[in-house]
This record gives C-alpha cells, sequence and structure tokens, in this order.
C-alpha cells in the first residue's frame, strides 16, 4: 500500500477519479430522482439506469480504441467531451424533455465504458504487477467510495438547486479528471495496435482471449449470471424505499451512502483479500455479498435496509476488483485494454438486460419475489464459481523503469 502512496502517476489518478466520481454519483443519484418527479413512475427512473448500462452492450468498441490510441489521451479526450455533452442537461424543463435526460445519460454511459477500459489498461502500466490488487482496491474505493457523501449532495441540491446544477458539477469534475491524468508521465504512452488490422478481428481477439482462459471464462460466465438478476436492484430500490420502508425516494440517498461504505471497507481490504484467496475467489466473495444483501433487502427497517446496501456496496466492490485484476494479470499489454472492454461487455450485457427486465417486471410482479430470485441465483453463481477450475497462469509484464517518485513510468512493458 505503502508504494502506491508514493507513485505520483497513481496518485494523479486516483485524485481526477475521486472528483470525477463525485460528481457522477451526485448525477446519477439526481437524474433518477429527476426522472421520478417528471413522470411520477418508478419504472420510468429505473430507466434511466438502463440507458447508463445500454452501451456496455458494445464493449469492444471501446477496447479497440483503447487499444488503438494512447490510452492517457483517450482518457483526457473522453472526460473533456462528456464535460461539453452535460451542459445539454440545462436544457430539460418537463416531462417532455426527458428524452433528453436519457439521451444524456445514454453518453455518459459511453464515457463510462470507454474511460474504465482506458484506466485499467493504464494503471497496469503504472504500477507493480504485485500492487494491482490493491491499486484496484483504492480506485474502487475512490470511485465507491464517494457514495457516502455524493447522494446527499445530489438530493441535496437537487431538492435546493434543481438537476442543471448538479450537471454543471459533474461537468466540472469531468474537467477535473481531464486536467489530473494530463499531469501523468507517461513518455511510453502510444498506440498498442499497428497497421490496418480488419474492425472484426480487433473486436474479437479480446473476447477470444479472455474465452481462452479457463479462469477468465468461469469467472465471466458466473458474474455474468449473477448479474442477470443484480440488475433488478436498480429499479427495485425505489419498491423498497417506497413500498417496503415508506420513505420518500430521497431516502435513496441514504441507502447509496451505505453502499457507500461497504464499498469504502472492502476496497480498502481488496490488496490483503486477494493476496490470501486469489482474485477469482474474491469475486466468489462479493458475488455471495450480493446474495446476502439480496435477503437482507426484504426486512422493511430502515436500519436493517441500510446494511443490506453495506454488504451490496461491499460485494460489487470485490467482484469488480478481482474481475479487473484477474484479467489485467492474464492479459498481455498489447491485447489489455481489448480484454478488459470485453469482459466488461460480456458481464454488462446481462446486466443491462436484467435492469430492462426489473423496470417491466417491478409493474407485475411483488419486488419482494424478485428479491428472492436475486438471492437465489447470485448464491448459486457464488457456489458454482467456488468449485470451478481457476487456476490458469497469471501473465506477468517485464519490468518497467522507476521515475523518482518510486513507482513506475507509464511505460509499457517490453518496449
Amino acid at each position: 500500500m505503502r508504494v502506491l502512496l508514493r507513485n505520483r502517476g497513481f496518485q494523479l489518478l486516483v485524485f481526477g477519479q475521486t472528483l470525477s466520481t463525485l460528481g457522477d454519483r451526485a448525477l446519477i443519484i439526481a437524474f433518477g430522482i429527476w426522472v421520478k418527479e417528471l413522470t411520477g413512475s418508478n419504472a420510468a427512473a429505473g430507466g434511466a439506469f438502463f440507458f447508463v448500462a445500454l452501451p456496455f452492450l458494445f464493449a469492444p468498441f471501446a477496447g479497440v480504441i483503447v487499444d488503438r490510441f494512447p490510452r492517457r489521451a483517450v482518457f483526457i479526450v473522453t472526460n473533456l467531451v462528456m464535460a461539453c455533452l452535460l451542459l445539454m442537461t440545462l436544457l430539460v424543463r418537463s416531462a417532455e424533455d426527458v428524452w433528453l435526460l436519457y439521451a444524456v445519460i445514454l453518453c455518459y454511459g459511453v464515457s463510462a465504458v470507454i474511460i474504465t477500459a482506458a484506466q485499467g489498461a493504464l494503471v497496469s502500466a503504472i504500477v507493480d504487477d504485485d500492487d494491482l490488487p490493491a491499486a484496484n482496491g483504492l480506485l474502487q474505493t475512490a470511485g465507491d467510495g464517494v457514495k457516502l457523501l455524493a447522494p446527499l449532495i445530489g438530493a441535496a441540491l437537487f431538492t435546493l438547486a434543481g438537476g442543471h446544477v448538479v450537471a454543471l458539477l459533474d461537468s466540472a469534475t469531468f474537467v477535473a479528471a481531464a486536467v489530473a491524468v494530463w499531469l501523468v508521465r507517461a513518455p511510453g504512452d502510444r498506440r498498442h495496435v499497428q497497421g490496418a488490422l480488419r474492425l472484426r478481428e480487433e473486436l474479437l481477439s479480446g473476447l477470444r482471449y479472455v474465452f481462452a482462459s479457463p479462469a477468465l471464462r468461469n469467472m465471466l460466465l458466473a458474474l455474468g449470471l449473477a448479474l442477470l438478476v443484480c440488475g433488478f436492484s436498480q429499479t427495485l430500490v425505489f419498491a423498497i424505499v417506497d413500498e417496503g420502508l415508506h420513505r420518500t425516494a430521497a431516502f435513496i440517498g441514504v441507502l447509496s451512502c451505505a453502499q457507500g461504505a461497504g464499498a469504502i471497507a472492502a476496497g480498502l481490504a481488496a490488496g490483503a483479500a486477494t493476496r490470501r484467496i486469489g482474485d477469482i475467489r474474491l469475486v466468489v466473495a462479493g458475488i455471495a455479498g450480493t446474495s446476502a444483501a439480496s435477503v437482507v433487502y426484504l426486512v422493511p427497517n430502515a436500519v436493517v435496509v441500510c446494511v443490506g446496501a453495506f454488504l451490496f456496496g461491499a460485494g460489487i466492490c470485490w467482484t469488480t476488483v478481482g474481475m479487473i485484476t484477474a484479467v489485467q494479470r492474464r492479459t498481455p499489454d498489447d491485447t489489455r485494454g481489448r480484454a478488459l472492454a470485453a469482459s466488461m461487455g460480456i458481464v454488462s450485457t446481462p446486466q443491462t438486460v436484467s435492469i430492462a427486465l426489473g423496470a417491466g417486471l417491478s409493474l407485475l410482479v411483488d419486488y419482494r419475489l424478485l428479491l428472492v430470485v436475486m438471492a437465489a441465483v447470485t448464491a448459486a453463481c457464488a457456489v458454482w464459481l467456488a468449485r470451478a477450475p481457476n487456476d490458469a497462469p497469471a501473465v506477468r509484464p517485464a519490468p518497467m523503469p522507476e521515475d523518482a517518485s518510486g513507482g513506475k513510468e507509464a511505460t509499457s512493458p517490453g518496449r
């Protein structure tokens, strides 16, 4: 952990992501509440989260961009473009403009795919392989951990000043993230795919690589199946708050804070946990955490439901850190962007379907029954993955020169 704190490039990356995520989390909560107030529909509010997840269906395209262009430049340009697009929310005035909110949320989802893949590939070049679990855990902590403040900030700003102010805040944080990464020294950052490869070949290379590894294949299949039901929670949270706890929609901010607390605890422990049980079993533990949370959500008590949100946040954090670390360690640098993007696409496709399905089922089925389904399916996935063979060797990158700050230069391994 201490070596990460001495790595200036990693510090800048964490700083930029923390500011950006602060705005992002506030915006997402505000958008859900915004759509709910404009339409009065829980399904429409849940639909906002669907548009965030939809672009992950096309994650392999993001991987091509990340490997085709310098990853630092991809990160910076994507943040700046999103900062400009968020200004479109200033045109939203009534329920007739909800489509514009959906369009902005869709663009936000596209940027999230690209930024996540670029960041994952860039991190593996900045820090040592042994420090990857701790680095990914800290990034996840910085990202999800701001849920402790961001939802309350978002809900408060929305109540006091409206969604436009929240959108402007997020726009500013995208700029801050771009500036922070611009300051990262990356003299070896370059295109990792040279020449005129066919687009189809580039798109499939990441998928072929992850499915050729038994460890990665089993992990992604189990995680994808678990997320096929976990996405229900994006819509069910409105029913849990409304029908189960009899609170206003703003209470979702409190649950998001509890979820953020779980993410902080899990993120800080991710490095030590990975060294003890391995990256794949970290995913198993994360899936089991979401299963336990689904059961706890059934209790119509605000304090108990907050505990469930804590467990859910911790579980999602560990599944994310475990998945990213497993792919980073088992993928060569010139394929890492496409492998990371392909992995995100594999697990996010069922999640996207799940969000849409959950929004529809919430109109027809009692939310408690859907929570039971979530608990059963995720528990089965955790048990299967724990028993599956996951002993594929990791790909170790070549050593890189160290800079004066004690961390690696962000050069490409083997260059």
